[in-house]
């Protein structure tokens, strides 16, 4: 397992691999939701979480078709938290953490 800790607009959330999903925790939401591959309810989780969670998140992992596949190509867990940094930081945020097997 891969424990990625960010920050973004004084948000602290943790993005955790394993086998090859990612699931998103923060502080507010104690839960794990699965982000890819995507939770069916996850927008849903969101939206009724009486803004718990920023709904910035919704489109923190709103993937093209380009990026999907990039996604589904990544053979191991490290390369997928190589891509999942790397994006994540696109969006703003920045990474104060990794714990596992990096």
């Amino acid at each position: 397992m891969i424990k990625l800790v960010f920050t973004i607009n004084r948000e602290i959330f943790r993005v955790e691999i394993e086998n090859r999903e990612i699931f998103y925790l923060d502080r507010r939401w104690k839960h794990l939701i699965r982000l890819i591959p995507k939770d069916q309810r996850f927008i849903q989780k969101i939206k009724n979480s009486r803004n718990k969670i920023p709904h910035l998140f919704i489109d923190l992992f709103n993937l093209t078709k380009e990026e999907q596949a990039e996604y589904d190509n990544a053979k191991t867990d490290k390369e997928l938290a190589e891509i999942c940094t790397r994006d994540i930081r696109k969006k703003g945020a920045k990474l104060l953490k990794t714990d596992g097997n990096t």
